[in-house]
Parts: structure tokens; sequence; C-alpha cells
């Protein structure tokens, strides 16, 4: 199925979450580390515009979890944005281009960089690598930004009434050593009637993520869950409202199919501010 560009980065970033980094995010978030200051950088860095959508558009990014490089396909600056800033600050002032314009990004340091890298936790590589793209941006975007609190409508996810339905992914029986589990994965599916997420071995900080980016918000688990889940969530979108059997909303999707509920509040968060910005130089 064909969707229109312009409508893409609704639901790239639940497409994106199947990526090694970006699973890694959905397991554990960025922790900022006061006494840890990132220094990577890319040595080399391509970015070209992407060709047309087609009928075989898709989204692809790569992040070895010990390596440097980061190659993306079809990607928009806006999204971007987010992977180097995190997902629960909204964007103001981003102008319609990161949105609608797809990039081809190969990038990366040197072996050195790497060997780095092997030795720091994860967290310290999860902020290593959102520092080079943000340098990334500075220097072929001449991107400058500001937080800045605002009053902003963000969504507290709870528990609906009649409690959650989906299905939860057993522990080991008693007395056997846990194993490693697998990562989370979401993936994204497009479809006339809207859009599928399918995600295996997800704790909610991992379902939080995508609805995030499809909601626009920040959004906030209040559940108090600490299982995992394997889950199914089917929404419609702008491209599906002519389809007389278009899914739900994403509302009551949440609530319906998950058995978790998006409560509306508006409190002041960080906004992340774009104060200057503009298309890059193809090199």
């Amino acid at each position: 199925m064909l969707i229109p560009a312009r409508r893409c980065i609704g639901w790239l970033t639940a497409l994106l979450l199947s990526t090694p980094l970006f699973c890694a995010h959905a397991q554990a978030p960025i922790l900022e580390e006061p006494g840890y200051t990132p220094t990577l950088t890319f040595d080399i860095a391509v970015v070209r515009l992407a060709p047309p959508p087609d009928a075989n558009f898709h989204v692809s990014v790569s992040s070895p979890p010990r390596s440097s490089r980061f190659e993306a396909t079809n990607l928009p600056i806006k999204t971007l944005l987010q992977i180097a800033y995190g997902y629960g600050a909204p964007i103001v002032g981003a102008p319609d281009w990161t949105a609608n314009t797809f990039y081809n990004i190969l990038a990366h340091s040197d072996e050195a960089a790497d060997a780095k890298l092997a030795k720091l936790t994860d967290n310290e590589v999860r902020l290593e690598k959102r520092n080079a793209i943000r340098v990334l941006l500075t220097e072929r975007l001449g991107l400058k930004t500001h937080f800045e609190t605002r009053n902003s409508a963000i969504y507290n996810l709870v528990v609906a009434k009649g409690g959650v339905k989906m299905q939860a992914v057993p522990l080991p029986p008693d007395g056997e050593t846990p194993t490693t589990p697998p990562p989370a994965n979401t993936e994204a599916h497009g479809s006339p009637h809207g859009l599928e997420l399918i995600g295996s071995n997800a704790q909610i900080r991992a379902i939080v993520a995508p609805l995030s980016s499809m909601v626009e918000a920040p959004v906030i688990d209040k559940t108090g869950l600490t299982g995992t889940y394997n889950y199914k969530l089917q929404f419609g979108r702008e491209w599906s409202e002519r389809d007389p059997d278009t899914w739900p909303s994403i509302f009551t999707a949440v609530q319906e199919q998950l058995g978790l509920k998006l409560e509306s509040v508006h409190e002041p968060v960080p906004n992340l501010v774009i104060d200057q910005i503009t298309k890059p130089t193809e090199n």
C-alpha cells in the first residue's frame, strides 16, 4: 500500500522502533548523567535527498549497539530531531519540510570511536550517539534550538476499566534461572483501514514510545504495570477516514484492544523550540 508522503510522519517512529537502536530506547530510555559528557561526532556524514516515494516506499534505520555507524533510508528530519532530543518534548516551530521531505543518511566515526563505545554502559552509548546526531544537525542544517516550558497537552496512560487486554508474556517457573529476554519489537503495517502496530516482548515504556508518536504529544506511564506483553493495535489514520471499514481512533483502539486509556491533561512541560534550521546541502 502506498501512503502519501506528507502523511507518513505520523507512523514512522513506530516503524523505527523495530531497529536495534530504537529497541534500546524503548527498553531503557536515555537518562541524563550530569557527571558524563558525551563527545562522539561523525567523521563522515553523507546526507542526500531521497527519491520521491513510490509503491515500494519504506523506512529503515540501522545503528548497531556498539558501532558509531548510523544509516537511514527515507528519514524525515523531524524524526531525526526526535531521535536526537527524545520523544517526550513536543517540537515547536519546525517548518513543514522537516516532516514531509525525506533523506538518506550514512554517517560513522572511526575504529577508535567504536572501540570506546564497546567499553561504555548502554546508557552512555545512547548519550554518545545522540550527541553525534545533534552535532550533525548543527553542522549540516544550522540547527539552533532551546527548551522552553509551555503549558502543553500531554496524555497519561492508565489502565482502563475492565483491566488489561494485552497478552502477558509468562515469567519463568519458580526455581528456574531467568534468561535474558528478547528485545522489545514493534512492527507497523499500513492498510486501507489505517495502521496496525504489532508489539512483542514489550514493557509499558516500549508501548509508550509509539503511542507518543501517534498522538504527537508526550505520553506518561501511569499504569503501574511491570510485566512484559505482546499486543496488536489497529487504528484509523488520515488516509483511512473515507474507508467505510476504517479502524477506530487511536484513543478508542487503545482502550478496546489494549485495555489501557489515554487521558488528556494540560501541564507545563519542556518544549523543543526550533529557532533555526535549513535544508541540508547534498554531499
